[in-house]
């Protein structure tokens, strides 16, 4: 994801503007909310015995398959390589992705970078301008961590 998606993204979906300090934070957390869920499939394609990561694998609440949605409709399209590339800075998974799983990787992502923006503006509504605040970043991420 580019910085001007991400900042679209965050004052479409959220009504808050965001610096380019932010996008720092804001990729480390999606990057590893995404790795997160990959790790749960992985588990899942394991216990089925099956050498791939299919995309029924992924753990995707109601919640993020509706910003998942909600993504579409404000039209950015996102890159697989990008995202592959960001991964490959994690550990390496024990299983290979689906090319279906590996396709779907960037509609996840921007389906998480929605929540994340709804959450921002549930947890910080008169925040109208966010401008690097760590605490901000902090607290998101600890929320993710909960839910996701």
């Amino acid at each position: 994801m580019t910085f001007d998606q991400f900042q679209d993204i965050f004052r479409v979906v959220a009504g808050v503007g965001v610096g380019r300090d932010d996008f720092r934070p804001f990729d480390d957390i999606v990057t590893g909310k995404l790795y997160d869920l990959l790790l749960v499939a992985q588990q899942s394609a394991a216990a089925q015995h099956r050498s791939v990561i299919d995309v029924t694998d992924l753990p995707i609440t109601k919640g993020v398959q509706e910003n998942i949605g909600l993504f579409h409709e404000l039209g950015p399209r996102l890159r697989v390589e990008p995202v592959l590339a960001r991964l490959a800075t994690y550990p390496p998974f024990d299983r290979a992705l689906a090319p279906e799983t590996e396709m779907r990787l960037p509609e996840i992502t921007g389906g998480l970078t929605a929540t994340l923006a709804l959450t921002f503006r549930t947890v910080y509504p008169d925040v109208r301008f966010l401008r690097s605040h760590g605490r901000h970043w902090s607290t998101i991420s600890a929320i993710a961590d909960l839910y996701l």
